[in-house]
């Protein structure tokens, strides 16, 4: 079987924003890695001519077919096009911003090719933050409370949303990845500027309130399989605590009281979407009342890279299992802990 394995960043996608290539080759490296390891795939991927010195040296380069975006960002999605028509499978990894992640899947899913992960639909839902959380909160799951704001800003604002909501408060896109945009409102007195700040992140697209919810930011990692979730950890993640929460890393596993709470939670939250598979990642923050869900990621995070380090078996089988044949592994054994820093995949 041929399999493309596509990360966004990694391929050159977007030439303005060259330091994400890091953090995305490392998902991709790792990916590399392990599918190599399985017998009868034939693995084909694109990559950013930068990273060529550094996958020349990795155990699978004889191993995968490598097509060189030597254009940059402007031939990028005609060379994804290209690379899915040789192949009966695909991992795509985007960033949800814009609808990006779901529009890719959708292209592969239209070319009728196998998808190592959720469908489009579920990618669609989960990308929208305030309707993921709206159908989580209808079925009882603990969430932040939440409103969607649209501009422009009605009268009164700034009293209607003090009415609302008590500071500490945040702002969030509606659509977003990996914390960008995430704006930590400590006092009124931020407000006006921190709106007109988002204003322009967002470009006039609507965004989110939220309460702040105090407490300790993790993940839950997750395997799916038609409508059945296996937790596998609960992972730490290292967020810069400020104005904006910026994503720093993840320790695997995260030992803590909450835990099986928090898996008992994800798990849940996961079997509400239909077509979620592969790997997934919930979001979370424990705090004193419970794990309180922030939303769900519907594809590879950079805690996969962490995860198999730790894990005593290859991911990419049980990746396999999940969307081939369509069922769940069994529960893994982690061994030892493992912190992966965004801040030092600078140097790739």
């Amino acid at each position: 079987m041929r399999i493309l394995i596509y990360e966004f960043f990694a391929a050159g996608a977007r030439d303005d924003k060259q330091d994400l290539l890091p953090l995305g080759f490392s998902m991709l490296n790792a990916l590399l890695t392990d599918f190599a390891q399985v017998p009868g795939l034939e693995i084909f991927t694109v990559l950013h001519p930068s990273l060529s010195k550094i996958v020349a040296q990795a155990q699978y380069s004889e191993r995968v077919h490598i097509a060189w975006n030597r254009e940059a960002e402007k031939n990028w999605l005609n060379q994804l096009e290209e690379n899915l028509e040789l192949c009966d499978g695909a991992l795509l990894i985007a960033p949800e911003t814009d609808g990006i992640l779901a529009k890719l899947i959708s292209l592969a899913e239209k070319k009728g090719k196998q998808i190592f992960g959720s469908n489009s639909q579920a990618v669609a839902l989960v990308s929208n933050k305030a309707d993921t959380l709206r159908l989580l909160k209808n079925r009882g799951l603990p969430v932040p409370k939440t409103e969607v704001w649209t501009w422009p800003l009605p009268p009164q604002w700034t009293e209607r949303m003090l009415e609302r909501f008590n500071t500490p408060l945040v702002l969030k896109p509606v659509y977003g990845a990996g914390g960008q945009g995430v704006i930590v409102v400590k006092e009124q007195a931020q407000l006006d500027e921190s709106l007109k700040q988002l204003e322009e992140e967002l470009n006039g697209a609507p965004f989110l309130v939220q309460d702040f919810v105090e407490g300790e930011a993790v993940s839950v990692s997750c395997l799916a399989a038609e409508g059945k979730v296996l937790p596998l950890s609960l992972n730490r993640q290292l967020i810069q605590q400020g104005e904006q929460l910026l994503f720093q890393g993840v320790t695997i596993p995260y030992r803590h009281p909450q835990a099986q709470e928090a898996f008992d939670v994800a798990r849940q939250a996961c079997e509400l979407i239909e077509g979620l598979r592969g790997f997934v990642g919930v979001d979370l923050v424990l705090s004193p009342s419970g794990p309180v869900i922030m939303e769900i990621n519907s594809r590879i995070t950079v805690a996969y890279v962490a995860l198999r380090e730790v894990i005593n078996r290859n991911l990419a089988h049980d990746l396999w299992l999940t969307c081939m044949e369509r069922c769940l592994p069994t529960p893994p054994e982690l061994n030892g802990e493992f912190t992966y820093r965004a801040d030092l995949q600078q140097g790739v």
